[in-house]
């Protein structure tokens, strides 16, 4: 029987795509453990949107401090920098898919915050992309740093439901990203 957290989170994150509305009983059944192990963990459903939200933050703040780590070394060209933030595009998935729709955490202010600099930070990547040429520059950067989560978030759902396969995700969203969706 699962008890860690993290992994409950992690299941606990993929139901409540497909179900907003799953009780705590369905959440614990789907991630393999038992109710009250679930709020032993999690005392309410309240508090487990919560501790899912901060884990989706903390993982865009993973992804975007390696990308924008890796984006400041000269050496490194910018299309393994944006390759590297594709490759990874789950938590921001997760972001556009629960953290800005879920009323247990749009309405909290921290969250809030750290969502809009989370974006931020994303936008500032998609600049660097476009001043290095690698993007385009005919479009603004939020309209770009937006397609990339809203392709994040839709190979995310496809993925959940067994219509592409997790390794094909972030070839399809570099496609898109860097070439949309034009017949060669």
């Amino acid at each position: 029987m699962r008890t860690d957290a993290a992994e409950v989170l992690d299941s606990a994150i993929s139901v409540l795509a497909k179900d907003r509305a799953a009780s705590m009983q369905v959440i614990a059944a789907r991630a393999g453990i038992s109710r009250a192990t679930l709020v032993r963990l999690f005392p309410t459903r309240k508090l487990l949107v919560q501790a899912m939200a901060e884990k989706i933050l903390d993982d865009c703040d993973r992804v975007l401090s390696q990308a924008e780590t890796e984006a400041e070394t000269e050496a490194t060209p910018m299309e393994r920098v944006l390759g590297a933030l594709v490759a990874e595009y789950t938590p921001f998935a997760q972001l556009w898919n629960l953290v800005y729709v879920d009323p247990d955490v749009s309405g909290v202010p921290e969250a809030s915050t750290r969502a809009k600099a989370i974006f931020i930070q994303t936008v500032k990547l998609m600049e660097r992309g476009q001043e290095t040429g690698l993007l385009r520059g005919d479009m603004p950067a939020t309209w770009l740093a937006s397609t990339f989560c809203g392709l994040a978030e839709t190979a995310w759902e496809l993925t959940l439901e067994g219509h592409m396969g997790a390794r094909q995700a972030p070839n399809f969203i570099n496609a898109i990203l860097l070439h949309g969706a034009r017949a060669r």
